[in-house]
């Protein structure tokens, strides 16, 4: 049954979406439904009844948004869903029909709101309100996104990165804050080590780099907005030849080794002892155990200076060269000039040793304890203030005690005595400002050595007992600056004592006492990239007191007779010696390539009153990336001995002793860790000081003069670096010959110290976990030796008077040795603890040094030098 009017159906298409308000604004527009109305008819003619027609569609009144499940997918922004709605006479949904839908869950989305529709009725004309079917096409849109949760607050890292068992700070190390998706953060570590981090996440990692350190990477979590501190201590690793830690930045000499501490802490053989590895440089002779003398490419041991901060050391080695005179622990770099050295130094024919100094930690105490079975030592080190930093170290021997019991009775050695020395350094820096800097340094040393004869010995006279003492003691000033970009000077005094007492028996003895002032001032002024000045002026004044009473002692080249053979010398008296010096010098740089280095050094040597004019001349040129050549060639002079030059001992009017260095070298990386030198070398010697044969019997003839002469050439050849991560060292080897013509119309003879061979081999292996084994081997051929032929019976002394051969016609034994040295290391985070075993001479050979004879020189037998000599220490270090 139908009531009544039909079910109208008619065609509504909504646009709008599920949301209310758009619901609203379609009302306002005038409805979602819109129907036609039919146009009124013409009036009839006849007065017929009208049949009414839809006047009015539905109108919506509430549209329902479809409710989809939570995290429903669109397949587009956008789905329609068309439905065909049956609309009662009172507005209300009675049946909703899927007419094209778009599948689950969307159908059934709209469906269901449909049928919570409310619309107002569809009327006809006479008013009246009718059911109505209106297609309804319902749009669906996606639900814009969920805005993003408010970031949480960052995490504010302060952190130290600090070396580990040192306590170090690592400046200028990059940090970063990183997780899986990237960097988050990053800063750099300043000059204390320290950095700040503002990371956006609460897990991150803290990873750095350091130079020469382990990896750092260390897991962080945080709290949201958590302010934290860490510390994190970085192990060092081992690593190869450093670069050069403080060192002019204009190379000016041929050959030069400068040899950061690090390189040598654990070489075998120096006992741990920085300056102790330029004896393994290619261009050292090896001198006899006990003497500590450098002999430089082929030059007398006197004919070379060291040097400390540019001022002259009286003694780099303790007795014997079993340790050098100043602590390692505060050394920056040795540099060590062979020859055709820079016009910095002077009053040196031979080469030059420059021993640097580092400043004292400023930024906690630090210090390290070294005890081991022959001497102790300690070293304390930190700031006094912000401008101000002290660093003090003292070494003393028990050699003397500890050292017989491993040397047996029967045992063919050439010493029966052993040092007791010590040693000390105070050092103080003043930095101000970048600009300037004042250091202060007092440091002094002293060997003493005693021994008793129980037995007479070949010589009645030398009975009792000697005695000998050494000792120095310096205070070092020093002030550099920068006055203007480019322009620099550095001004450094010296004071210092030094004494020499030897006492041979009830008779013989040698004092020497020496008050010295040594003033040192230079200037460097950078006029333009190619071009540059240096100059300076070098003074020293010295009060000398002398006084002995000594056989006459030999010369290079010449044989000691007994001492009661001899006419022994008595002297007594004090002078006073001025020898002011000054240098300059020229950087010519036209390309980057080439520098040429003009100078000219002149000195006054107040013993003799002549001048030394030495002109030298260096040149470098880089051939190739890592190819670079140099040359130079020069003069050097220095003065006679003070013996030599003394009117009453000597002849003041010698001259100046002089030679003519020339030099050609290339230096040649191989790969990325390696690299080869070669250098040839010649040099020409004249004014040598030799004694004068005619004084023996003419009193009027002055007893030295300046005839001598010489020639020394050779070639060194080294390769040195790092091979692999763990094995660092070098190999060198010196092939060299030294003569020398002692008088004119004399035949060429040989140096003391000519030694053709001299190979080195050291090297250290760091095997992990702190371990570190070391090994050296020397093979170097046998100093010349004059022979004993014949001996002559003096009765009036009742003594054996050797009658020699030939000057240096015969040569001693080959020296080698073979050297170990292992460590262990354990690293903590505020200290270190280290343990070393340092074997010299493993294999216990008796390496010749000379020849013991008999009382009638019949017989003889070879003196031996050091015997296996074990150093087993431990240090301490924080």
């Amino acid at each position: 049954m139908i009531l009544g009017p039909p079910r109208v159906s008619t065609s509504l298409l909504v646009f709008g979406l599920v949301l209310l308000p758009l619901c609203a604004e379609a009302q306002e527009r005038g409805g979602l439904l819109d129907a036609p109305v039919p146009a009124a008819a013409p009036a009839p003619t006849a007065a017929a009844p009208a049949e009414p027609t839809l006047a009015q569609p539905p109108r919506l009144k509430e549209l329902v948004p479809a409710d989809l499940p939570p995290g429903t997918p669109f397949p587009a922004p956008e789905v329609q869903v068309l439905l065909a709605i049956d609309v009662g006479v009172d507005g209300g949904v009675e049946e909703v029909r899927l007419l094209q839908g778009a599948g689950a869950p969307f159908d059934e989305a709209a469906l269901a709101a449909a049928r919570r529709f409310a619309f107002e009725p569809a009327r006809l004309t006479t008013g009246e309100a009718v059911p109505v079917t209106v297609d309804f096409r319902m749009k669906i849109t996606a639900p814009p996104p969920p805005p993003p949760p408010p970031p949480p607050p960052p995490v504010r890292l302060e952190g130290e990165l600090l070396e580990r068992g040192t306590r170090k700070p690592l400046a200028g190390v990059e940090v970063l804050a990183q997780d899986d998706s990237g960097v988050l953060a990053r800063t750099v570590t300043d000059a204390e080590g320290r950095f700040v981090l503002t990371v956006p996440a609460t897990r991150f990692s803290v990873r750095a780099l350091a130079a020469g350190h382990e990896r750092l990477d260390a897991p962080v979590q945080a709290q949201p907005g958590e302010e934290r501190s860490e510390r994190f201590y970085l192990e060092t690793v081992a690593s190869g030849f450093e670069t050069v830690v403080r060192a002019e930045t204009v190379r000016r000499e041929v050959t030069r080794q400068v040899i950061p501490k690090e390189v040598v802490a654990l070489a075998a053989g120096t006992s741990g002892d920085t300056i102790k590895v330029v004896q393994n440089l290619p261009g050292v002779a090896r001198a006899s155990f006990g003497g500590g003398a450098l002999v430089l490419r082929g030059a007398a041991p006197g004919d070379s200076r060291t040097y400390l901060e540019g001022q002259e050391i009286p003694s780099l080695y303790h007795f014997g060269g079993l340790l050098s005179t100043f602590n390692s622990a505060l050394l920056e770099a040795v540099e060590f000039y062979p020859g055709n050295f820079a016009p910095d130094f002077g009053r040196a024919s031979g080469g030059v040793i420059d021993v640097r100094v580092r400043d004292p930690a400023t930024d906690m105490l630090r210090g390290h304890v070294d005890v081991n079975l022959y001497d102790a030592g300690f070293l304390l080190e930190g700031p006094l203030s912000e401008t101000w930093a002290l660093a003090g170290s003292f070494h003393r021997s028990y050699i003397d005690t500890v050292l017989p019991l491993f040397l047996p009775e029967d045992a063919p050695l050439s010493f029966d005595v052993a040092p007791r020395y010590y040693d000390y350094q105070l050092l103080a820096t003043w930095k101000p400002d970048p600009h300037q800097k004042l250091r202060l340094l007092w440091y002094g040393s002293m060997d003493k050595i005693e021994l008793l004869f129980d037995r007479p010995a070949a010589d009645p006279q030398i009975r009792g007992a000697l005695q000998a003492r050494i000792l120095f003691h310096n205070l070092q000033a020093a002030y550099t600056s920068t006055l203007a970009p480019g322009l620099s000077q550095e001004t450094s005094l010296q004071l210092g004592i030094q004494e020499l007492r030897t006492e041979i028996g009830p008779e013989y003895f040698f004092e020497l006492a020496v008050n010295r002032v040594s003033l040192r001032h230079g200037w460097s002024w950078d006029v333009s990239s190619w071009l540059g000045l240096r100059a300076g002026m070098d003074v020293r004044l010295e009060d000398v007191a002398i006084s002995l009473n000594s056989p006459q002692q030999p010369k290079e080249g010449e044989s000691g007779a007994p001492s009661s053979a001899g006419t022994a010398t008595a002297v007594t008296k004090d002078s006073l010696l001025y020898s002011p010096g000054a240098f300059v010098e020229v950087r010519l740089q036209p390309t980057a390539k080439l520098l040429v280095l003009p100078s000219l050094r002149a000195d006054w040597y107040g013993l003799i009153e002549e001048w030394g004019i030495d002109p030298r001349l260096a040149v470098r040129y880089t051939l190739l990336p890592r190819t670079t050549l140099a040359a130079g060639v020069g003069l050097y002079s220095q003065p006679p001995a003070p013996d030599e030059g003394d009117p009453d001992t000597g002849n003041p009017a010698l001259l100046p002793e002089r030679s003519l260095q020339a030099s050609l070298g290339v230096e040649q990386g191989l790969g990325e860790a390696l690299e080869l030198v070669l250098t040839g070398f010649y040099k020409r010697l004249d004014r040598l000081v030799v004694r004068n044969l005619a004084a023996a019997t003419d009193p009027t003839a002055p007893r030295f003069l300046d005839s001598g002469e010489g020639r020394i050439y050779g070639v060194e050849a080294q390769l040195k670096g790092q091979v692999g991560p763990s094995l660092t060292g070098w190999i060198a080897y010196t092939y060299q010959r030294s003569f020398r013509t002692d008088r004119p119309g004399e035949e060429e003879r040989l140096f003391d110290f000519d030694q053709p061979h001299i190979l080195t081999l050291l090297g250290s292996y760091a095997l992990g976990r702190g371990w570190t084994a070391g090994a050296r081997v020397r093979f170097v051929s046998g100093n010349p030796d004059t022979p004993v032929v014949s001996a002559l019976w003096d009765a009036g002394l009742d003594v054996w008077v050797p009658v020699y051969g030939e000057t240096n016609s015969e040569r001693l034994e080959a020296f080698w040795q073979i050297d170990l040295r292992v460590d262990k290391t354990w690293t903590f985070d505020r200290w270190k603890l280290a343990a070393y075993l340092d074997v010299q001479n493993v294999t216990n050979h008796g390496n010749q040094e000379g020849w013991s004879y008999s009382f009638d020189y019949r017989e003889r037998q070879a003196l031996t030098g050091l015997p296996i000599l074990p150093i087993l220490g431990v240090k301490g270090e924080w």
